[in-house]
């Protein structure tokens, strides 16, 4: 049996750009937390499938971080040309809102026209920075559930998971 972890890089590809997919697209999007978690999930299941032994929950938040973190750079990515379409279902709903809404301040429906215009890069970086944290926080818990769920190995009568011994230098 070989001592060598599995590469974490290819599930956290797989698991996040799902992810990061049905985040981005419109009304899947609504679900947003659970399809980072779930990616994560499905990251460990993957990661747990070719690892030697059983899956240790720290690996398994490992490949959930960078999992969310994949997540969000597929997000941001298929978000952009979206964003004009999310503008204007927005902008009907706050329009039809207004309609129902007699004790708002005039204009209120139209505060969105400012924020909805040409983004800035400044702007793009931070709303990145923002959804790398938040996803990598929610994949680092999809990882740690995957990981519990999927990671153990069934061991037969007499055989017992060894975990190779950790590198430390003694004084």
């Amino acid at each position: 049996m070989s001592n060598q972890k599995p590469a974490m890089l290819i599930p956290a590809l797989i698991g996040g750009g799902i992810a990061g997919l049905f985040s981005a697209i419109p009304f899947f999007n609504c679900l947003c937390c659970l399809w980072i978690i779930a990616g994560a999930m499905l990251a460990s299941y993957l990661l747990a499938k070719d690892y030697p032994h059983s899956l240790p929950v720290g690996d398994g938040a490992i490949v959930g971080l960078l999992t969310g973190i994949i997540a969000a750079i597929v997000d941001a990515i298929i978000s952009l040309p979206l964003q004009a379409v999310n503008a204007r279902v927005f902008q009907r709903f706050m329009e039809r809102m207004a309609e129902f809404t007699e004790e708002m301040p005039a204009g209120w429906e139209n505060f969105l026209d400012r924020g909805f215009g040409p983004a800035s890069a400044a702007m793009f970086l931070l709303s990145l920075l923002i959804s790398a944290i938040i996803f990598a926080s929610l994949g680092a818990l999809g990882g740690i559930l995957g990981a519990t769920l999927f990671g153990k190995k069934k061991t037969t009568p007499g055989q017992v998971d060894v975990l190779p011994p950790e590198n430390s230098s003694h004084r």
